[in-house]
């Protein structure tokens, strides 16, 4: 009987967001484990990083737990995953959807939808994220020429620390590529981590939205579909932050 083939890195880096939600059980978890510790060491950084991240989410979210979300914000994530992909879904998986999408739409109310980004494209019209950002005093937008054409428009909140990205005139990725945000720590371009694969061009209309940490740079880079774990090529734009 033939082997299944080796899942990719990326999805691996998938594995996070469960791993984060304690939406695993223990045999799962241990072949998560197993995977890791012979994957290699910068995508165990990212996945590491991605579930750090994941709980400082939830725990912003345990903050701010009177703040209902908007009632429409779970139909609107549910919408956002494919139907084949659900239908996929093994039982249990099915069953802890019923309350990881709940607590995915109130992530997005603390990070403006930059985890919910990172799994299924730019949030969508709407999402509290882009909002909260234009209301903020302290909202500045700064534009950046992008290599081959175009601006990138980044609004920011240093209070919020979070930041609205589109494009002016940017033309889509070759093909066969993707573009992808970074946040990159001061002096550490090493240490770069995801803020999300863009599945499509963000406009004023359907930006994207991240949260950042004080002192990090925003870049776009161009990469494999999917994304990768690090950076492969040149940023083709970037946005020091507040």
């Amino acid at each position: 009987m033939a082997e299944n083939p080796p899942r990719s890195d990326a999805e691996l880096l998938d594995l996070a967001y469960p791993c984060a939600l304690d939406a695993v059980g223990d045999i799962e978890r241990r072949h998560i484990e197993e995977r890791l510790a012979k994957a290699d060491p910068a995508v165990r950084q990212a996945f590491s990083e991605t579930v750090q991240r994941m709980h400082e989410v939830m725990a912003r979210v345990a903050e701010l737990d009177s703040q209902a979300p908007p009632p429409e914000l779970e139909s609107r994530i549910l919408a956002a995953l494919p139907d084949d992909g659900r239908a996929e879904l093994p039982s249990g998986w099915q069953r802890r959807m019923r309350w990881a999408v709940p607590v995915a739409a109130a992530a997005c109310l603390v990070i403006g939808g930059s985890v919910i980004a990172d799994r299924i494209g730019a949030p969508p019209p709407g999402v509290p994220g882009a909002e909260q950002v234009h209301r903020q005093p302290d909202a500045r937008t700064v534009t950046k020429p992008v290599t081959g054409g175009g601006t990138l428009v980044v609004e920011i909140s240093p209070q919020q620390r979070l930041a609205v990205i589109a494009f002016d005139g940017v033309a889509e990725p070759p093909s066969g590529r993707v573009y992808q945000v970074w946040l990159v720590p001061p002096g550490a371009a090493a240490k770069a981590r995801s803020a999300g694969v863009l599945d499509g061009l963000p406009s004023a209309a359907t930006p994207f939205v991240t949260a950042f940490d004080s002192g990090e740079t925003l870049a776009v880079t161009v990469e494999p579909p999917g994304g990768s774990p690090a950076p492969t090529t040149a940023p083709i734009t970037g946005v020091p932050l507040p």
